[in-house]
């Protein structure tokens, strides 16, 4: 495989955005659509069930966000990885490699602290 450093620039800096959009999704609860699995229903942004046809839809047919939030941050982490691309070869070698983990390592601490709600046991 051929090396070619405008891929390999677009690749960590997606890499990177990604993993720091997907969090910031999570904590502001931005789904670029969602989905109703039950019904077959994509509904875009962010939707809770009473938002859509009633109360009690909202027992009946669980909003998933998941999908929305990975599209969120997929879509934002594209746009930055083609900034990346155009972005002159000297800027890219001033920047700390060590951020290809520390970014994504943090991320991951910030989903497991967005979620630890969901696994408590008072109601």
């Amino acid at each position: 495989m051929m090396y070619r450093p405008a891929f390999r620039r677009f690749a960590f800096a997606f890499g990177m955005a990604f993993a720091v959009l997907y969090v910031l999704a999570l904590a502001k609860n931005l789904a670029l659509f969602t989905v109703y699995p039950s019904f077959g229903v994509v509904v875009w942004g962010t939707h809770r069930a009473r938002d859509v046809v009633d109360p009690a839809l909202g027992f009946l047919a669980p909003a998933m966000h998941w999908y929305g939030w990975t599209a969120t941050a997929a879509l934002g982490a594209l746009v930055v990885g083609l900034v990346a691309v155009v972005m002159p070869e000297r800027w890219a070698r001033r920047l700390w490699l060590g951020w290809l983990w520390a970014v994504p390592a943090s991320a991951m601490l910030g989903c497991v602290y967005f979620t630890l709600p969901w696994f408590s046991l008072n109601p």
